[in-house]
């Protein structure tokens, strides 16, 4: 499995991926609140469907911010332990978004949360 270089863990020593080695739901929010509308872009880059990407609009169509979170949790269904770090920088530096890569690294967890 492909874990980022300090172990999966941020600053200040909290982990990202839970005691089955994904990613933990903290994290996935603190993410979900940095992508903003093209999320539909990283969820191509990671691997999502069309289908997939609808159903997650259609179902919270008024709530952005829970549709970038359900998008990361189906990555996270579909790929397990290859919805990463790593994985996500690689998608995020193709597609030039690289400053959200380290606002995700950079935002404690704890800051954020769905409304």
């Amino acid at each position: 499995m492909s874990r980022c270089s300090d172990g999966g863990r941020l600053a200040g020593g909290a982990s990202i991926y839970d005691e089955n080695g994904l990613f933990c739901d903290r994290k996935l929010v603190t993410m979900a609140t940095l992508i903003g509308n093209r999320y539909p872009q990283l969820g191509h880059e990671l691997g999502l469907s069309d289908d997939i990407l609808m159903q997650i609009k259609m179902a919270t169509p008024d709530n952005l911010q829970h549709q970038v979170y359900n998008m990361f949790v189906a990555w996270r269904s579909i790929a397990g332990r290859e919805a990463n770090m790593d994985h996500l920088n690689c998608a995020l530096k193709r597609l030039g978004w690289t400053s959200v890569y380290t606002q995700i690294l950079n935002t404690p967890d704890n800051f954020y949360a769905l409304v």
